[in-house]
């Protein structure tokens, strides 16, 4: 069976944690593990029977059948390919403050040397100012671009129909989780009053610490928004939410 919803993102916004969450769910199958499949991005040539066979071999009549892959929304031939093969999936997103997104994003690779062995003691280093600098795009893409959030869920729309697609935000998760779920529930047609055993616990400790308010520069905190403020003004428009705190 191919999966009937995908979490296509964001990147350090809970995904992790809700993947986590679907596993328990008795309604729900996804591929444990991994968390992040990417099939539509690395693996695609090796066709949707191997993808089928490798993630889904094990499911056992599930209402709601996916899988979470934060690299589909930034992708765009990824998202072809998912209309392409999978028409009528659903799709969840999860965001947060852009910035606090870029800078966590930032801090998974440089300051915890994963994945790509970088060594800060050896001089392989990374700094999150290179974002800003005129030869610092291809930093910009890997770090900020994925916080541009209006631009990419513009991309998604043109493929999918919004009644399709459901955007949730970090802040909810952590101020009502129970609310949250029941919505992300809801909306894969499964039970919502299901209780999950992680409801205030931490999958991803490092991540639960690390407070990018306070460990980042405030003068690049503060150009970062202003990079940011033209589409979180669009993606409030978009979803009819005010983000107004998210450009302060």
């Amino acid at each position: 069976m191919l999966p009937n919803f995908l979490h296509i993102g964001a990147a350090k916004c809970a995904s992790s944690w809700l993947w986590r969450v679907c596993v328990e769910h008795p309604d729900i199958y996804v591929p444990d593990p991994p968390d992040n499949v990417n099939f539509f991005t690395v693996h695609h040539h090796r066709g949707l029977a191997w993808y089928e066979k490798t993630y889904f071999n094990a499911c056992a009549g599930q209402r709601a059948v996916g899988e979470f892959s934060n690299s589909y929304m930034v992708f765009e031939p990824a998202l072809d390919r998912i209309a392409r093969h999978l028409p009528d999936v659903r799709l969840t997103v999860t965001l947060r403050h852009p910035v606090d997104r870029a800078y966590l994003q930032w801090a998974h690779i440089h300051l915890k040397n994963k994945p790509f062995g970088l060594d800060p003691s050896k001089g392989i280093e990374l700094p999150l100012e290179k974002v800003v600098h005129h030869h610092g795009h291809s930093w910009f893409r890997l770090w900020i671009e994925p916080s541009l959030y209006a631009h990419l869920l513009e991309r998604v729309y043109r493929r999918f129909s919004r009644d399709r697609v459901l955007v949730t935000f970090h802040e909810d998760l952590c101020e009502d989780p129970r609310g949250f779920l029941r919505s992300y529930f809801r909306f894969l047609g499964v039970d919502e009053g299901f209780e999950s055993t992680l409801i205030g616990r931490e999958v991803n400790p490092d991540a639960a610490q690390a407070d990018p308010v306070r460990a980042m520069d405030p003068a690049l905190r503060a150009e970062l928004i202003e990079v940011c403020r033209d589409d979180v003004l669009k993606l409030s428009d978009m979803t009819g939410r005010d983000l107004s705190h998210w450009l302060r």
